[in-house]
């Protein structure tokens, strides 16, 4: 999902510390990172937070201090945020620093979240204040650290999984600490000091209307400071906001705590969050973290960003590679986010009661984003975590009555397009994760794809039950007047692509339970795309109800003018042309392919490539490089492609990034990309193998799950060649390696490569 679009700065960057500034850094006088750090010491958290000219241009992440999957993360703020600007509240390039929020998504395609957000300033607040300039940033897994050179306050930040942290270096003189719940990145502002002393203080923050949904959710926080205030003023911002009907006036929305130091002085400030309630927001508090033991919090957040990014080794190239490596997989751990209390307690989807889980809620499932990369990276190398998540959508399906789709909080804005949940439940139980209940999730897979009646998953699902395809005079004639949830269509081709994938995941789930006439009729059902084939240009074209084609019809459009409020797309398509959606049906590659002929498949695929049609930033094609393995030039051309892409887009800078990474999604190929791996088609248990990166990666397996203890992926020859051969254990392997082969005890997979000319001899 793409939306904003910045430019590019130039950066300084320090190798293993990642420090930047927005002038010469005038010292690192902080802690090396531990010299035990065999992987965190790769990651730069900066990746992505910056443009870089192209037409998508930068990551929405943020270089804040996180846990995997934590609900709480303390990250600077570059843009006024009373105002809505930026999905992350961060660039890099910008010059100030306007706050430090505690709870961020990452890598989103809207503003939303940088919710409770503190001030620090030797100036006056809140009136006036413009931000500080800053310097000697560090950014490294579980930690943040900045001085703010105006206010001459160095701010360093860590978290726990729902509590954070923030340890402030303040000089003699007055200071003011300013909580300000008028200020976020989301369209919805407002929130209230619900109780406060000279230490504390609690209350809520109102956050919703994300991509233009019209829902709402409140976010609850705790916050103690180490020492008590000399002086504490209560801060008014009179509002009603209108749009949802919450009446903010005469209530406290901010709050003022001011210092006067005879002497520099330190002061700490720890925040628990909840999506329930102030109470569980100081639960979660007290139970993650005692006393103010900076060093401790910090020091186990480095420990568990070790543990899970050593679930994956790489072994030979360059340091650069193995950052843009470790950061991929880095920001592939963010998201979804930890929803549920330390209690179990969490806001039930699409109500405000209360439920209570024994293991952890999520919240941020980017569906439709995630299930081509991040969701078989989760299942591969973190089968539990997948697990989990899985379960997660049952819930979701008991308590909503749907699967979802893009749940946030407690509530599904039904963002984007397709029915992408059938599609992670059904590649998760092909690859053998089955601790769920799986007659439940294939129930709620059926209901997504055959039930009509308010069915927001599958919109045009009655033209598509009707016709097998979505129609360009169905409802999808009103698409001005498109909303998320208004059941208008978006993408008529894109749409039956997306709906086609998930019948078939529907079918391979009945196969594997035994279901052989639901096997049949939604394997069927996956192969109406080609109802869009039209043999005369060779492309997939809408059509309308009658059967004839769609006209005027431009294969190269990208954007049309009857979509409303920047939402991208040719005639048919979802933020791309028919070109960049040609190949997006990997599950019906080989009908396409048996349908154009060998020789105009690699034709296509090469004009993709040289027209500069394809686009990095948009997950429909993020497939397209890897059905080379199903070309004549399979032993070359695969990895020549993949390892420019990577050398084009993912260097290791703040411009590291080509586009949103979409929760993970693009940073998830960018780690399969690197291991030579490629998870083809969602609920075909299989990989396309090609050169990797690195001269070895060894990847951990879950014994719980996978019967070997790990895959281990050797090169032998140069990164830049042909292939010469695979072997998985003392087996050939023709360019794919089932995923059970791949897990079991030989899981041995060596691709031996020979110069390109040889080859060609």
């Amino acid at each position: 999902m793409r939306k904003f679009r910045y430019s590019f700065l130039c950066v300084i960057p320090l190798q293993f510390i990642f420090v930047f500034s927005c002038k010469e850094p005038s010292g690192n006088t902080l802690d090396n990172p531990n010299v035990n750090s065999k992987y965190t010491s790769y990651v730069n958290p900066f990746i992505g937070t910056e443009g870089n000219g192209t037409k998508h241009s930068i990551g929405n992440v943020h270089p804040g201090a996180v846990r995997p999957w934590g609900m709480v993360s303390v990250s600077p703020q570059s843009f006024d945020f009373t105002k809505m600007q930026s999905p992350s509240g961060y660039r890099h390039e910008e010059k100030k620093i306007f706050g430090f929020s505690n709870v961020n998504f990452s890598g989103v395609g809207c503003p939303a979240t940088g919710s409770i957000p503190f001030k620090f300033s030797t100036r006056d607040l809140p009136s006036g204040y413009e931000g500080s300039s800053f310097s000697q940033q560090i950014a490294r897994p579980g930690y943040y650290s900045v001085r703010l050179d105006e206010d001459e306050i160095t701010v360093h930040a860590t978290t726990t999984k729902r509590s954070s942290i923030v340890k402030l270096e303040l000089p003699k003189g007055s200071t003011k600490i300013y909580l300000d719940l008028m200020a976020q990145q989301a369209h919805v502002k407002g929130g209230v000091i619900e109780n406060y002393t000279n230490t504390a203080v609690s209350g809520y923050q109102l956050e919703g209307n994300f991509c233009g949904a019209a829902n709402r959710s409140f976010v609850f926080f705790s916050a103690h400071l180490s020492k008590e205030a000399d002086s504490t003023y209560l801060e008014y911002n009179n509002r009603t906001d209108t749009r949802f009907n919450q009446n903010l006036d005469d209530k406290p929305s901010g709050i003022s705590y001011v210092f006067d130091n005879e002497a520099p002085a330190e002061l700490y400030i720890k925040v628990g969050v909840s999506y329930v309630s102030t109470a569980n927001a100081e639960e979660n508090l007290n139970k993650e973290q005692t006393g103010y033991d900076f060093e401790k919090v910090k020091k186990e957040a480095e420990e568990e960003w070790e543990k899970e990014l050593g679930r994956i080794k790489v072994t030979g190239n360059s340091d650069d590679d193995k950052t843009v490596f470790y950061t991929a997989l880095y920001h592939s751990l963010l998201m979804p986010m930890t929803y549920s209390d330390h209690n179990g307690d969490y806001v039930r989807m699409g109500s405000t009661e209360i439920g209570k889980s024994s293991y952890t809620r999520y919240t941020g499932f980017s569906l439709w984003d995630t299930y081509r990369t991040t969701h078989p990276l989760l299942t591969l190398a973190y089968p539990e975590k997948q697990e989990e998540f899985v379960k997660n959508m049952l819930d979701i399906y008991d308590e909503s009555g749907w699967l979802p789709k893009w749940p946030i909080f407690n509530f599904e804005p039904y963002l984007m397009v397709g029915d992408p949940a059938p599609i992670v439940i059904g590649d998760t139980y092909t690859k053998g994760i089955d601790n769920f209940d799986v007659q439940k999730a294939y129930e709620a897979m059926v209901k997504s794809a055959d039930y009509e009646e308010g069915n927001l998953n599958r919109r045009g699902i009655r033209d598509y039950n009707t016709y097998g395809y979505i129609t360009m005079d169905g409802n999808f004639s009103e698409v001005e007047n498109f909303q998320w949830n208004n059941g208008i269509v978006w993408g008529a081709v894109s749409n039956t692509m997306e709906f086609n994938l998930a019948d078939y995941n529907i079918a391979q789930m009945a196969k594997l339970m035994g279901n052989e006439e639901d096997y049949q009729k939604y394997l069927k059902r996956s192969k109406s795309f080609m109802s869009f084939y039209n043999d005369e240009i060779g492309l997939l074209q809408p059509k309308n109800k009658d059967g004839s084609w769609y006209k005027p019809f431009d294969p190269t459009q990208e954007l049309w003018d009857r979509m409303n409020f920047g939402l991208r797309g040719g005639p048919g398509f979802v933020e791309g042309s028919a070109w960049q959606y040609l190949f997006s049906v990997p599950h019906g590659i080989d009908t396409l392919k048996n349908r154009m002929g060998e020789e105009q498949f690699l034709k296509n695929l090469d004009t993709i490539f040289d027209k500069k049609y394809f686009d990095m930033t948009n997950e429909p094609g993020f497939g397209f490089p890897f059905f080379y393995n199903l070309t004549k030039e399979k032993n070359w051309k695969t990895a020549h492609t993949v390892h420019n892409l990577l050398k084009e887009h993912f260097p290791n800078a703040p411009n590291g990034l080509p586009g949103n990474d979409d929760a993970g999604a693009m940073s998830s190929w960018v780690v399969f990309a690197m291991m030579g791996l490629y998870p083809h088609t969602p609920g075909n248990p299989e990989y396309f193998v090609t050169v990797p990166v690195f001269e070895k990666i060894e990847i951990q397996l879950n014994n719980d799950f996978y019967k070997g203890s790990q895959i281990v992926i050797e090169r032998r020859g140069p990164k830049d060649g042909a292939i010469k051969s695979i072997r998985l254990g003392d087996k050939d392997v023709d360019y794919k390696v089932s995923h059970g082969a791949l897990t079991s005890d030989n899981g041995m997979l060596l691709i031996e490569t020979e110069n390109r000319e040889t080859a060609q001899e």
